[in-house]
């Protein structure tokens, strides 16, 4: 068969990798504006520590029925229409926000917004990775974490402009902006060939295919090995956990060190960090700083991830965070030490752990479990941030920075079972990462 993963790629697939990549800046930005928000909020409203936490995790919370939902609706419903949709919720959303008159209203829209952000990390990832050719799919995806990182960054700098004043609702509303843009890009993009080869519109697959391949005999050859690896009968929710439980159990694991080695403490809380600390202007310097490190560090894992491979940038990334959380762990009571620590802890994350960690989940499920698979995931990585950022804000009185040396621990761990047990998918097409699974299920060979 060809090698499709030296062919070249139309222009046209970076058109639609980033107008799918708005559905990361809508859960970069409505994540990350919380964080500048929060201290106009609590003077309005008068929040107490636990009622800041719920404020914060209360979008996560939201995600999670709406992952279910779109896990059970996602043979009856398109991906990009499903996208479209995460649109239109997240225009409710941002609106909500803006005009909540109390705490209970604010709780309310931003479970709406969790409602669209679950949509849209989960099947925007999905999208990108069955449009994207394999030479870039590493980089497609990438550029979704990049996406939710722009975000992150406007939401702190929008957020920075209106902290004076304390214009918390400018600051959460104009999250309808992107939402637009996201509705109506998605609207304008194809849908997923695959989907479409699966509910058999094979016509409708090749136009599409036509779109975003450089060849006709790779649009044929990938139609092929799509339609091979449907022959299989579609995955069940008891399979997830006997067929495939390899596949669960690896990306489960990989989603807790996502989730516990502490990124999640940079980005929501890092001016209460800072304050603890006692830090002028924190939650300016703080936010800027987070903000444009990860912005940083995933364009610089845009070309690499491709190269160096998934397996590489992820032990480098948890490398490069033990240091820093020990900086943050021994001198966070030194303001230039503590802030250079966080940096470098929020650079680490955005070069390897960020980027590709939403790059392989959906690399390393097969088609016919791919949407079954990433809802289960998809669902575990909210539902543990949802209790991490209800928690750290009590961990962070009871034991301050010392909370940093977990985090420590757990990236060496993370280094080892990476190192022996993930799988390489760089330059693979889907469907051999497939094979892998198979073939290795009954001995014939394992490869990493």
């Amino acid at each position: 068969m060809e090698q499709i993963s030296s062919s070249k790629v139309p222009k046209i697939v970076y058109v639609f990798a980033i107008l799918g990549g708005f559905a990361g800046l809508l859960y970069g930005y409505d994540s990350g504006a919380i964080a500048l928000a929060l201290p106009g909020i609590t003077d309005d409203f008068g929040l107490n520590t636990q009622e800041k936490g719920l404020v914060v995790s209360f979008l996560l919370l939201g995600a999670l029925p709406s992952i279910v939902a779109a896990t059970i609706f996602e043979k009856k419903i398109e991906r990009r229409n499903l996208l479209i949709w995460g649109g239109i919720i997240f225009i409710i959303g941002s609106i909500g926000c803006a005009i909540a008159t109390s705490t209970g209203t604010l709780l309310i829209f931003r479970f709406v917004l969790g409602v669209a952000a679950g949509i849209a990390n989960m099947y925007g990832l999905i999208y990108l990775s069955e449009l994207a050719p394999p030479k870039i799919r590493g980089f497609m995806a990438s550029l979704y974490q990049l996406s939710v990182n722009i975000g992150i960054l406007a939401s702190y700098m929008i957020g920075a402009a209106n902290f004076e004043n304390g214009a918390w609702r400018w600051t959460l509303g104009l999250g309808v902006v992107p939402a637009l843009i996201f509705a109506v890009g998605m609207l304008l993009s194809p849908q997923s060939p695959r989907w479409l080869i699966r509910d058999g519109k094979i016509d409708k697959a090749r136009k599409v295919l036509n779109k975003v391949r450089y060849s006709k005999k790779e649009v044929e050859n990938e139609i092929q090995d799509i339609q091979l690896s449907l022959n299989h009968q579609s995955s069940k929710f008891s399979d997830l956990f006997q067929k495939f439980r390899p596949i669960v159990l690896l990306a489960f694991i990989l989603t807790i060190f996502q989730v516990f080695t502490g990124i999640n403490a940079a980005i929501y809380y890092a001016p209460e960090i800072f304050e603890h600390v006692g830090i002028a202007h924190a939650s300016i310097i703080a936010n800027y700083g987070v903000g444009v490190a990860l912005v940083i560090s995933t364009l610089i894992s845009l070309p690499l991830i491709d190269k160096l491979g998934r397996k590489n940038l992820l032990i480098y990334s948890m490398i490069g965070q033990i240091p820093a959380c020990l900086g943050m762990t021994f001198f966070g009571g030194n303001a230039v030490l503590a802030i250079i620590s966080l940096f470098v802890f929020v650079f680490a994350f955005g070069i390897g752990l960020g980027p590709v960690f939403w790059s392989y989940i959906p690399e390393i499920f097969p088609l016919r479990a791919r949407a079954l698979g990433m809802g289960v995931i998809t669902f575990a990585q909210y539902a543990l941030n949802f209790v991490f950022s209800l928690t750290f804000p009590m961990f962070l009185v009871w034991i301050g920075n010392n909370v940093f040396l977990l985090y420590a621990l757990l990236s060496l761990v993370a280094i080892f079972y990476i190192h022996y047990k993930a799988i390489e998918t760089k330059g693979k097409t889907l469907e051999e990462i497939e094979n892998h699974w198979i073939e290795k299920e009954k001995g014939v060979k394992n490869y990493g």
